[in-house]
């Protein structure tokens, strides 16, 4: 994998910032609670489901719908009306799922301490990007539409600067399964 030097700069000095282990306390007590319930657990890590995380499936439904919503804001916005609607309340209700697995995967993932703050960043990140979904079809529904366009936009940023830290925790840090031979550096 690449090094993006600049990139991984910027996520270490967001870390190691002293909010973003408060964040990370106060996503604790959800996860420890969660824990205690092992068969809901299991079921929501996919654990004793397919044996995969579901977490980093279900992102992409709220990802991908608001990003369509968006480009059809861009296309022309007063045609696609109707389905820009449509389209982000059904992102909002993905991120409902994809949020309850991602607190799953937090209790299960959290070991070290840059784990726990770089998921803390990604799971404030996502929360953003779906107040401003959330706030985006609130807007929309008033007939406010620059503002539930520029809200949209605000959405698609914050999910792929939560995408971005997911992404980061899978795969640039090894917390992901490891093949053999296989680098990840």
């Amino acid at each position: 994998m690449p090094n993006y030097r600049i990139v991984n700069e910027l996520i270490s000095k967001l870390a190691r910032r002293p909010i973003t282990e408060k964040l990370a306390k106060a996503m604790d007590p959800g996860a420890d609670e969660l824990e205690k319930h092992h068969a809901i657990h299991d079921t929501l890590t996919g654990v004793s489901l397919t044996g995969h995380p579901i977490h980093p499936a279900l992102v992409h439904f709220p990802i991908g719908i608001t990003a369509a919503a968006a480009v059809l804001e861009l296309a022309d916005s007063r045609r696609h009306s109707s389905a820009i609607t449509l389209l982000s309340g059904v992102a909002v209700s993905m991120a409902v799922p994809a949020a309850v697995t991602g607190v799953a995967e937090w209790a299960r993932r959290r070991q070290s301490t840059r784990q726990r703050r770089v998921g803390a960043l990604h799971a404030t990140a996502a929360e953003v990007g779906t107040t401003l979904a959330s706030l985006s079809l609130l807007f929309r529904y008033r007939n406010a539409n620059m503002t539930a366009r520029w809200m949209l936009f605000g959405a698609v940023a914050a999910y792929g600067s939560a995408g971005f830290l997911g992404g980061d925790l899978v795969y640039g840090r090894d917390v992901a399964p490891q093949e053999p031979g296989q680098d990840l550096d």
